[in-house]
């Protein structure tokens, strides 16, 4: 869903599953009847190479120049979960050639990946594409070849077509609240386009949810770019289907944070969302002013299915 306003990435930094339109790809059942959901072991491997470029923020330091285009991004990774009852996760490293290699148990099961800086920085969300059709969540029936992944480290994302046997699926054959969310809200802080947020919720095998999402375009922390937010397995509670989270609000302000509780409906294909302002010294103009103890409100909405 979009986030709130303010000095964050909507206008206030807070995350993408925060505030205006959400949209659910979440549905009841396993992600792979056949298997009970999980997934028998796949090879999946690709080629990370740097595409169109953003400067790198000034440093005292002299910069290392950025990847030019077709550069190989040597030690980004690519980490991919499943949305599988147990789920499971999978990362590696790109060699001095870009090659990256992983093994996944995820044949015939939903999973999305993310490209990582050899920081361990989300620094793109994979997308796949068949035509005019995009999706972040695919299934394969066996191991694969991605070719050549072209990376946008400016715009946060990672393109790949759809490899023969690939499906581009939502989240609706995997158990609520697990799968693809994604929202469009008005345009925020002056940029082009409506906000767009897309997060997955996945769970790993010892029981705890995690999170991911991209949001934007914004402005992050009040500064003068429009560009997306990324962040990779933020905490969630789920108790009976519902959500619960905290997370930063504005990194310009580290104390102020966005709660989030979201309900779904009996079938999850809605989710009703109740989120505030946590740490607020004041709650001028519907948002929220650095450092005190208040909460202030954030609207309510209902997300639908996608």
């Amino acid at each position: 869903m979009a986030v709130p306003d303010g000095p964050r990435g909507e206008g206030d930094n807070a995350i993408c599953l925060a505030s205006l339109l959400l949209v659910a790809g979440c549905g009841g059942g396993s992600s792979n009847p056949g298997d009970g959901g999980t997934g028998a072991s796949l090879t999946l491997t690709g080629t990370l190479v740097a595409g169109t470029q953003t400067p790198y923020p000034t440093s005292s330091l002299p910069p290392a120049p950025p990847p030019a285009p077709g550069d190989p991004l040597v030690g980004y990774q690519l980490y991919c979960v499943t949305f599988a009852d147990p789920p499971t996760a999978a990362t590696g490293t790109a060699d001095a050639a870009g090659l990256v290699t992983i093994e996944l148990a995820a044949i015939g099961v939903a999973f999305g990946c993310f490209v990582l800086d050899d920081q361990d920085a989300a620094v793109a969300s994979l997308v796949f594409m068949s035509g005019l059709e995009r999706g972040q969540t695919i299934t394969l029936t066996g191991d694969t070849d991605l070719g050549t992944v072209t990376v946008d480290l400016g715009g946060g994302i990672a393109l790949s077509a759809v490899p023969a046997g690939g499906d581009l699926t939502g989240g609706g054959d995997v158990a609520c609240p697990l799968g693809e969310w994604t929202a469009t809200g008005p345009p925020k802080d002056g940029c082009p386009g409506d906000l767009k947020s897309t997060f997955w919720v996945a769970q790993t095998t010892d029981g705890q949810y995690l999170m991911s999402f991209r949001v934007g375009p914004m402005r992050i922390g009040g500064g003068p770019d429009c560009t997306d937010r990324m962040e990779t397995d933020v905490p969630v509670t789920v108790n009976d289907g519902v959500l619960t989270f905290t997370i930063p609000g504005d990194p310009t302000c580290p104390s102020k944070t966005i709660v989030a509780t979201m309900t779904p409906n009996a079938d999850c294909t809605e989710l009703a969302a109740e989120m505030h302002y946590g740490n607020c010294a004041s709650c001028d103009q519907g948002g929220c002013q650095c450092d005190g103890t208040l909460d202030c409100p954030m609207p309510s909405i209902t997300a639908i299915l996608k």
